[in-house]
């Protein structure tokens, strides 16, 4: 053993420990970083900027960033409300729906969103707040039953009247009127429907693989999907204006003006910082729509509701920091 260690190479040995040394400090800061996530009640936390989150982006493109959300008119493609913020789109269009309403000082307009927003929730949010949504239908998901083509959930007839479905083959689905609640990150509360003839059902391998039968769950937000769904699929031309309203305007944002990150960290300040964005595009807008002369004259008879004191608090709060964090923008069509 003494022959072997004399062979041994010192500086080798020396780098070894050296590297055990950082693991254990790497070990503790993990440790600590651990402590921190469960105080904060959050399901992550970034080093960077305490606010921003992992987003998923594009596929499974997964970046650090924030969520730009905007709403665009579309007679002039001006935008009307912006704000940003550190989570997906799910649970983002009453917020952005109704702050587009409150600035236009209108009684109910028509909403255009892409399918990462379609939520029920939300969207029964928006119909008490008299705003239509033509939300997009996301395609059916993964079929883990391997149920076939004529027995999907979409083939089942719900009757309001009686509160029963009818399956494909004519059988009545009836629930016991008890509400179950599904909680996750957004919870609801649903009824589940059934019927006793599924057991006997000659064609039950192509609906359900489950012993007992096929079960149908109806959230207690179904009414307002699917009057939303029926407003899609009967609107195809009308929906696909929403592309043309406003995704120019993150292109011009991110690829001609290069606008692909943060200077700032921290939700407010970026929050800030996006609406300077929003508001640069708008001044280059509306000079597009009116021309220099009558702006000017449109912004010299303007009141502003702010006071001085409260605007420059803001620029001097908002331009200290300049580090990197990217963002990931959304789009609402007003």
């Amino acid at each position: 053993m003494e022959e072997n260690d004399a062979k041994h190479n010192p500086e080798k040995i020396k780098n070894i420990k050296q590297k055990i040394e950082r693991l254990k400090q790497n070990k503790i800061r993990y440790e600590l970083l651990e402590e921190k996530l469960e105080a904060s009640g959050e399901p992550q936390i970034s080093t960077t900027d305490s606010d921003a989150r992992a987003l998923l982006v594009q596929g499974q493109v997964v970046e650090i960033s924030f969520n730009m959300q905007a709403a665009v008119d579309a007679k002039h493609n001006l935008v009307v409300a912006t704000h940003t913020i550190n989570k997906n789109d799910r649970s983002a269009l009453s917020a952005i729906a109704i702050e587009a309403k409150e600035n236009l000082g209108i009684e109910t307009y028509t909403a255009l969103v892409d399918k990462g927003y379609h939520n029920g929730k939300q969207i029964e949010i928006c119909k008490k707040a008299n705003i239509t949504t033509i939300v997009a239908q996301p395609e059916q998901g993964k079929n883990k039953e391997r149920i076939a083509e004529g027995y999907l959930i979409s083939k089942f007839q719900y009757d309001q009247t009686t509160d029963t479905y009818t399956c494909p083959e004519g059988e009545t689905l009836k629930t016991t009127g008890h509400w179950h609640k599904k909680t996750d990150s957004d919870s609801y509360e649903f009824k589940r429907y059934r019927t006793s003839k599924c057991r006997e059902c000659p064609v039950k391998q192509l609906c359900t693989s489950r012993v007992a039968g096929r079960d149908i769950d109806r959230s207690q937000y179904a009414d307002a999907v699917e009057e939303n769904n029926k407003r899609y699929h009967a609107n195809p031309q009308l929906y696909r204006k929403r592309q043309e309203i406003n995704e120019h305007i993150f292109g011009t944002i991110k690829r001609q003006w290069g606008y692909n990150h943060t200077n700032l960290t921290g939700l407010e300040k970026v929050n800030g910082e996006h609406s300077l964005i929003m508001l640069v595009y708008n001044i280059k807008r509306s000079i597009n729509i009116l021309g220099v002369p009558e702006l000017i004259a449109k912004l010299q008879k303007w009141n502003s509701p702010y006071k001085a004191k409260v605007l420059f608090l803001l620029k001097t709060s908002y331009l200290k920091l300049h580090t990197t964090t990217n963002f990931y923008p959304e789009k609402l069509a007003a």
